[in-house]
């Protein structure tokens, strides 16, 4: 009886000091240019970068804010997009590249926040920083991205008149 009564608390002790079963791991939440983006090819996503940032150019040369914030968000996420896409063999290469691209997506929320108070100059400013930006990415894409032939273009949904 004392042997049944030992096993029975060294069952349960063993049983109360052992981990817990291991959880799932939760599902990666999809990144937050795969709405726009998500299926686009990288020329695509490349194109619509760079039309995007025309139609800003546009609009900015021309007084107008109109359309300015869902153009410069279509080129944070292409930015974001073509980080977590675009995968240079040469690790010197890629560190590169994708710092310029998240620049430029910092760049591009600059854009927004002040074309979005109405502040033309600042956003032209900001605007003319994020060129530069998208120039020096140019360079670092590779060529197949680059100089793709013409792709269909995506871009981002203008935002709801907040009340």
């Amino acid at each position: 009886m004392k042997l049944c009564l030992l096993l029975v608390s060294l069952a349960a002790s063993l049983a109360l000091a052992a981990p817990p079963p291991p959880t799932p791991p939760a599902p990666a939440a999809a990144p937050e240019w795969a709405e726009l983006f998500g299926g686009a090819s990288q020329p695509a996503i490349w194109q619509s970068i760079e039309a995007a940032a025309a139609k800003v150019t546009a609009a900015l040369a021309g007084g107008q804010t109109t359309g300015v914030a869902a153009w410069a968000e279509t080129v944070h996420l292409g930015a974001h997009a073509l980080v977590d896409q675009v995968k240079p063999e040469d690790p010197e290469r890629a560190q590169r590249l994708h710092a310029v691209l998240e620049h430029a997506a910092r760049l591009a929320d600059e854009v927004i926040a002040t074309a979005g108070r109405k502040e033309i100059d600042l956003a032209a400013a900001a605007h003319r920083r994020l060129q530069s930006a998208l120039a020096l990415a140019r360079l670092r894409l590779p060529p197949a991205i680059t100089n793709a032939p013409p792709a269909t273009v995506r871009e981002a949904k203008p935002a709801a008149p907040k009340p």
